[in-house]
C-alpha cells in the first residue's frame, strides 16, 4: 500500500530508493512492541517476585518474633527480679556490715574486768566498779602509808592500758577513812573516773582471748569468715 500524498512531500524518496530503503509506512514495528512488552513484563515480574520474597521474609521474621517474645518477656522479668534481689542483697550486706562493726566494737565486760584486775596493785582494794556507756568509775581503798605511790602506780598502769583514754582520767575525791579497830594503819577511799575507748576492734583482736573473753572473740572470727565466704 502506497501513499501518493506522502511521496509528493517526501524529499528523500529517491535517496531511499537508491539505497534500497523501505518506505516509512512499511517499517515493521512489531518486534519493538514485543520487546517493550517483554521488558515491561520482566520488570513487573521481578517486582512481584521481590515483593513476594519480602512478604515471605516478613512473615518468617514475624513468626520468629512471636516465638521469642515469651522468652524476651521472661528474660525481662528475670532481669527485674535479679535487679531487685541485688538491691536486697546490698541492703542485707550493708546491715550485716553495720551489725558486725557494732559487735566488733562492743565493750566486753569480762575483758575489761580482767584488764582492771591485772593492772590493779595488790595493796589496793577495789570496792566499786561501774561501766556505763563509755564511762568507767572506780572506787578503791588504799592503805594510808602508801597512798600516793600506789595511786601513781595505778594511774601509770591505766595509761598503758588500751581500754582507757588516759587524757580523760579524772582523779576525784581522796577521802581519809577512820582507822578500824585492829588495823595497823588507816585507809583512803580514792575515786577515779575515766572514759573507755570506743574503738574495740584492734583491742579485741589482740587481747580478747588473752583476757578470757572467748565468746566475743569467737563471734568476731565468725563474722570475719562470713565476709570471706
Amino acid at each position: 500500500m502506497t501513499s501518493t500524498n506522502f511521496k509528493s512531500i517526501d524529499l528523500l524518496r529517491k535517496r531511499r530508493e537508491g539505497n534500497f530503503l523501505q518506505e516509512p509506512f512499511f517499517i515493521d514495528t512489531r518486534k519493538y512492541i514485543n520487546k517493550g512488552i517483554y521488558i515491561g513484563l520482566s520488570i513487573i515480574s521481578l517486582s512481584l517476585l521481590f515483593g513476594f520474597v519480602f512478604i515471605i521474609r516478613s512473615n518468617i521474621i514475624q513468626r520468629k518474633i512471636a516465638d521469642i517474645k515469651p522468652l524476651v518477656e521472661k528474660y525481662d522479668a528475670l532481669q527485674k527480679k535479679l535487679d531487685q534481689e541485688s538491691k536486697d542483697l546490698k541492703t542485707i550486706a550493708s546491715f550485716n556490715n553495720k551489725l558486725k562493726n557494732s559487735i566488733v566494737n562492743l565493750s566486753s565486760s569480762s575483758a575489761l574486768l580482767a584488764e582492771v584486775s591485772s593492772i590493779l596493785p595488790r595493796s589496793i582494794q577495789l570496792i566499786y566498779l561501774d561501766s556505763s556507756s563509755s564511762i568507767l568509775s572506780l572506787k578503791s581503798k588504799v592503805p594510808e602509808g602508801k597512798t600516793f605511790n600506789l595511786i601513781n602506780g595505778f594511774l601509770i598502769s591505766l595509761d598503758d592500758s588500751e581500754f582507757i583514754n588516759f587524757s580523760d582520767i579524772d582523779l576525784g575525791n581522796i577521802q581519809a577513812v577512820d582507822k578500824i579497830k585492829g588495823e595497823s594503819e588507816g585507809h583512803y577511799i580514792v575515786d577515779i573516773t575515766t572514759k573507755i575507748t570506743s574503738d574495740f576492734e584492734e583491742i579485741n583482736q589482740k587481747y580478747l582471748k588473752k583476757l578470757g573473753s572467748e565468746g566475743l572473740s569467737n563471734r568476731i572470727d565468725l563474722l570475719k569468715n562470713v565476709d570471706k565466704n
